[in-house]
C-alpha cells in the first residue's frame, strides 16, 4: 500500500497501534491485579474510569500545545511515556499492593494517550492532502486494531507469563518506538494557506439559528451511549473474572466486544446513508441494550455471542453520531 511507504504516516499509524494496545490493556491489567491488591469493584472502576477521563480531557490541551510548539516532541515522547508508565504501574501494583501508588502511575500513563491522538490524527490527514479521507481511515484502522488486540494480548501474557510479560512487551516495542522518534524528527505542522482568509475566497454560509435543544439532546444521547458502551467493556474482565474465567478468556471476550464495534461501525454507516441516520442510531441502541441484561447471567460460550451482538450494536452508531454532530 503506497500510503504506508510514507515514513511519517507509517510512524504515526504504528504509534496509534502501540499506544492503543497498551491503553486498552488497562481494564485487563487492573482486573488481574485486583486479586493480589484486594481491590473492590469501586476501586477497579475508579482506576479504569480515571484513565479514560484523563486520556479524553487532556486532548484539547495537547492539541492547543501542538499548535503552539509543534508536534515533533509530543509525537515522539507520548507513546514511550504511556508504555513506560503502564509498565511501572504494573510493577508497583504487583510489588507494593498499594492502590494509590498504582493509581498515580496508571493515571500518568493516560497523559501520553491524550498527547498523541490530536497530533497523530493531524499528521495522518495532512500527509496526503489528496487522499486525506483514506489516510485518516487507515490511521484509525491501526488504532482499532490496537483497541481490539490490547485486551487479548494482555490476557495471554498474564496467563502464560504473568506480569513479567507486560515488561517484556514494553521492551519488545523499543525498536518501533525508536523508529517512530526517528521518523517524526522532521515533522512539520501543516497550517491552512494564508489565502484562505481572503473574503473573496470564503464560501458563503447562510446564517442559521443555533438549535441548542437539538444539540443538548444529541449530547445527552452521546453521553448515555458512551456510558453504556465504555462502562460495559471496561467491566467485562472483572465480570468474568468473578465467574472463574482465566485472563486469556476474559481478555478474549473484551477483544470480541471491541472488534465487533469496529466492524459494525462500517456497516451501520452504509445503512445510515440508505435508510437514515436517526433510524439506524435508534434501532442499534435499542436492540443492543438487550444483550447487556443477559451477559452477566451467562457463563458459557454464549457470552461471546452476546458480546458480539451487544458490542456490535452499541458501537455501531459511533461514526454516525459524529456525522450528525458535525
Amino acid at each position: 500500500m503506497s500510503l504506508l511507504r510514507h515514513k511519517l504516516f507509517l510512524a504515526v499509524s504504528l504509534a496509534h497501534f502501540i499506544i492503543d494496545v497498551f491503553s486498552n490493556m488497562g481494564s485487563v491489567l487492573v482486573t488481574y491485579l485486583s486479586i493480589p491488591m484486594a481491590l473492590s469493584d469501586s476501586q477497579v472502576g475508579r482506576a479504569i474510569g480515571t484513565y479514560q477521563l484523563i486520556a479524553a480531557t487532556t486532548q484539547p490541551f495537547f492539541g492547543w500545545l501542538s499548535d503552539k510548539m509543534g508536534s515533533r516532541w509530543l509525537g515522539s515522547l507520548s507513546v514511550p511515556w504511556t508504555v513506560t508508565f503502564l509498565a511501572l504501574a504494573v510493577l508497583v501494583g504487583q510489588t507494593t499492593n498499594n492502590f494509590y501508588l498504582f493509581m498515580i502511575l496508571f493515571s500518568l500513563g493516560a497523559v501520553g494517550s491524550g498527547a498523541f491522538h490530536p497530533q497523530g490524527a493531524m499528521h495522518a490527514a495532512t500527509s496526503f492532502t489528496r487522499r486525506a479521507a483514506t489516510a485518516t481511515a487507515i490511521f484509525f484502522l491501526f488504532g482499532q486494531a490496537g483497541l481490539a488486540g490490547g485486551p487479548l494480548i494482555a490476557g495471554l501474557l498474564l496467563d502464560h507469563v504473568g506480569p513479567a510479560g507486560v515488561y517484556v512487551l514494553a521492551c519488545l516495542s523499543i525498536p518501533l518506538l525508536l523508529y517512530i522518534g526517528y521518523a517524526m524528527r522532521g515533522a512539520t505542522d501543516h497550517q491552512p494557506a494564508a489565502t484562505a482568509s481572503r473574503p473573496d475566497q470564503q464560501p458563503l454560509i447562510p446564517a442559521t439559528r443555533v438549535r441548542w435543544g437539538a444539540i443538548g439532546l444529541l449530547a445527552l444521547l452521546i453521553g448515555l451511549r458512551s456510558w453504556a458502551f465504555l462502562g460495559t467493556v471496561s467491566f467485562l474482565p472483572r465480570l468474568f473474572q468473578t465467574l472463574g474465567w482465566t485472563p486469556t478468556s476474559y481478555g478474549a471476550i473484551t477483544r470480541i466486544f471491541w472488534l465487533a464495534s469496529a466492524v459494525t461501525g462500517v456497516l451501520a454507516g452504509n445503512l445510515a446513508d440508505r435508510w437514515g441516520r436517526r433510524q439506524i442510531v435508534f434501532i442499534t441502541l435499542l436492540v443492543g441494550s438487550g444483550p447487556l441484561y443477559f451477559m452477566p447471567l451467562t457463563d458459557s460460550w454464549l457470552a461471546f455471542l452476546l458480546a458480539i451482538v451487544g458490542g456490535g450494536l452499541l458501537g455501531a452508531s459511533h461514526s454516525i453520531v459524529i456525522v450528525i454532530a458535525q
